[in-house]
């Protein structure tokens, strides 16, 4: 069984450069608050979780701590999304050149199905439904990041994540980036298909 270490975890989410910043109390705080996460969300905390966790259970612990220190939930979502895409920014032309091959949406259909098989844990609903050979579609039903920040009163983070996913495909040179909803913005599910060009 994957062992949930609180300070392991937030340095293995993409808020480690925000926290690394941080003077060591408050380090300590985020770490206490991971800690309660954890063992509040413990039906989550299994092996396949865990890197969804690591991102998931930061991000909530940081909106948590800010409003502690006085700030609006909505400016506290805002400043945890700021970090986060700030990370994530280098990875936007890595995205790219993966992108360019011509073979990337085949590629997709062979190891999406795999990593999510080893990746998505208790909680989630995912599907792949069969598709046109020139896409490739996963459709979530149930999402652990909707579900546990709904459980503390922030489902508005949600959106924060899923615009993680249209940063990083929405502008990939050799395939389409299409869904008509996301759960996250208020949908029933995210129906996301990647498509050819």
């Amino acid at each position: 069984m994957k062992k949930y270490i609180p300070e392991k975890m937030i340095m293995q989410s993409r808020f480690r450069d925000e926290y690394s910043s941080w003077e060591s109390g408050r380090q300590k705080k985020l770490a206490d608050r991971v800690g309660q996460l954890i063992s509040e969300n413990s039906d989550y905390a299994d092996d396949k979780n865990y890197g969804h966790l690591c991102n998931l259970l930061t991000a909530l612990g940081m909106v948590l701590l800010l409003k502690e220190e006085g700030m609006s939930q909505e400016n506290a979502v805002k400043t945890v999304g700021d970090v986060m895409y700030r990370f994530i920014t280098p990875q936007i032309d890595s995205m790219k050149k993966l992108g360019s091959m011509g073979c990337f949406v085949s590629f997709l259909r062979l190891t999406m199905p795999i990593k999510f098989s080893r990746t998505l844990g208790y909680g989630w609903d995912v599907e792949f439904p069969k598709a046109d050979r020139n896409d490739f579609t996963m459709i979530t039903h149930a999402c652990i990041y909707q579900q546990i920040f709904s459980r503390y009163g922030i489902p508005e983070l949600t959106a924060v994540f899923c615009k993680v996913d249209d940063i990083l495909y929405s502008d990939l040179p050799r395939a389409e980036f299409i869904y008509t909803e996301q759960i996250g913005t208020g949908g029933s599910m995210c129906d996301y298909t990647f498509r050819k060009r």
